[in-house]
């Protein structure tokens, strides 16, 4: 079973100082990370686009990312009634506790701008990153089994997992209530095996339509499969903010404005809109001139 495991948090340590420990979970994010990369390189050359500015906006892209994920998390744990005293508090990464949409919005806009301004061919990008991005993060979602973290309420089910009490949310840090034998959803498993199904798939349409589809139809369904996705693991997800009592998160409200993206971005990219298809009509159309009868 998952939980046969016990992994330490800290791979080793560097001797520096007072000793600088390296984490297994940066070590598996850092490996989805260049995975992600390694994918994206390949796919970005069978395009005819540079492979450099690809990396470059990467690089980017990583560290705005998490530096948006971070400052999303603290904001909606601030709503939720979360306290930070200090700057460092709010941009401590290693702290735990970041959120991948607000990332992804962010490192989007970085991304942009970059390619904007590179005056590079913007929808190739977009189509590569988003393949890269289910890879990468299905890969460091595994980081969370480590820490013991990304779980969801308790379930009966077999594949069920145990979360030792110091690593346990509110309310389940309540022994009494969830004893030590109480199992919870593997929400990081859920996601993480979505994820990879979302990336093969993605792959495979890939390769059949990259000369068929228009640039920027890949990236559509990306946002479709990944925020249609992140919308339904919210339910699995109890450390998550909620909007008032109710069951509805603001990263649920998030994911889904990002699937509804995804789909206008397909339709616009191949000329599906309403719109498009009022104009097409017209032009295609030509009324034959009408014959006068002489006399």
């Amino acid at each position: 079973m998952l939980d046969a495991i016990q992994i330490d948090p800290i791979a080793f340590t560097i001797p520096l100082g007072n000793g600088f420990d390296i984490y297994w979970y940066g070590i598996i994010v850092t490996a989805g990370i260049l995975a992600g990369v390694w994918w994206a390189s390949r796919e970005i050359e069978r395009r005819g686009q540079s492979v450099d500015d690809l990396l470059n906006a990467a690089i980017l892209v990583i560290f705005s990312g998490y530096l948006f994920a971070r400052l999303t998390y603290v904001f909606l744990d601030m709503v939720g009634g979360g306290a930070y005293t200090s700057l460092l508090d709010i941009i401590n990464i290693r702290a735990g506790g970041v959120n991948i949409l607000g990332g992804f919005i962010g490192a989007a806009i970085v991304g942009t701008i970059y390619v904007k301004w590179r005056k590079l061919r913007f929808w190739h990008y977009a189509d590569v990153a988003g393949p890269a991005l289910l890879l990468a993060q299905a890969i460091g979602r595994w980081g969370n089994f480590i820490n013991q973290e990304l779980y969801g309420p308790p379930t009966t089910l077999p594949w069920g997992l145990l979360i030792a009490a110091e690593h346990r949310i509110a309310p389940y840090n309540n022994l009494v209530l969830y004893p030590a034998e109480t199992r919870f959803h593997p929400t990081f498993l859920y996601e993480s095996i979505t994820l990879f199904i979302g990336f093969f798939l993605l792959a495979w349409l890939n390769k059949r339509y990259r000369d068929i589809w228009s640039p920027g139809t890949l990236f559509g369904i990306f946002l479709i499969w990944w925020g249609g996705n992140r919308a339904w693991i919210e339910l699995f997800r109890p450390d998550q903010t909620t909007i008032g009592s109710t069951v509805i998160t603001y990263s649920m409200l998030a994911a889904i404005g990002l699937a509804l993206v995804g789909v206008y971005i397909v339709l616009a990219r191949n000329q599906k809109l309403p719109e498009n298809i009022k104009r097409k009509k017209q032009r295609v159309y030509k009324p034959k001139p009408r014959r006068e009868s002489g006399g």
